[in-house]
């Protein structure tokens, strides 16, 4: 940076080799933060006939238990019945009414190494223990000396539906329901309210990432006059990246 000021000229770094699992800087800040990994959500389902009474040892994480009457192999509308309360010490023992029925199960599993962006406080660990190194050392040449960083195809390892466990509280906060009776209708057809779950789970989802994430981020760079740029996996062409792609890049 000295040698570069002599010319009249700045520095700029990339965080490249910053992504999960690859045993840098994220990972020691989800090993010194554990409780920002996340989880992300499974289902599973068994049919069962009416009169048959349905026993089910769920995993460990299960959210959500739900019931659904079938025609012709159909979920039909507005047949949803919550099991939760037949659920005694991880098992469901319920008794299915006259007709045929599916019962769809949705746990959270851990993923290990993950980074849950959703988390408000990822995006400040994150420019920490990067960012704030190189500030640290020089302090006042933030849009000086060392005018911007760079993101290169960040990866939070999250495939799948995100979850945490204050994303429930948060979701009934903002949408004024409980989103856990309804998790099955991200996995499957549950009738018409089916898209307005999906948008409403994916409008939460984002929303909770720019504000732990991607805006502290970009605030850290804003508050020391610097730029922030990002050439991420899908350069855009992938438009759920991130949740949304345009939604939360627009802090790069």
């Amino acid at each position: 940076m000295g040698e570069a000021k002599k010319r009249g000229m700045a520095i700029s770094l990339s965080d490249y080799t910053m992504g999960v699992g690859q045993g840098w800087s994220v990972d020691e800040v989800l090993r010194d933060n554990p409780d920002l990994q996340g989880s992300v959500l499974n289902a599973d389902h068994k049919d069962a006939d009416g009169g048959q009474e349905l026993r089910w040892q769920l995993p460990a994480g299960t959210l959500a238990v739900s019931a659904y009457r079938l025609d012709g192999g159909n979920l039909v509308a507005d047949s949803t019945t919550d099991l939760r309360r037949s659920l005694q010490d991880g098992a469901l023992k319920w008794r299915a009414p006259a007709g045929r029925w599916r019962v769809v199960a949705v746990r959270a599993d851990r993923v290990v190494p993950l980074l849950d962006p959703m988390h408000p406080r990822s995006g400040g660990a994150y420019a920490s223990k990067f960012f704030g190194q190189f500030a640290d050392r020089h302090p006042g040449e933030g849009g000086h000396g060392l005018n911007w960083f760079f993101s290169d195809e960040l990866e939070f390892r999250v495939h799948g539906h995100l979850w945490t466990a204050r994303f429930a509280d948060e979701f009934r906060r903002r949408k004024g329901y409980d989103i856990v009776p309804e998790l099955p209708a991200l996995f499957m057809d549950t009738g018409p309210r089916t898209p307005k779950i999906r948008l409403d789970f994916s409008d939460v989802k984002v929303a909770l990432t720019e504000e732990g994430f991607f805006k502290p981020v970009f605030e850290w760079h804003q508050q020391r006059g610097m730029i922030y740029g990002c050439d991420h996996g899908a350069r855009g062409r992938n438009v759920v990246e991130f949740g949304d792609y345009f939604r939360t890049q627009r802090w790069n």
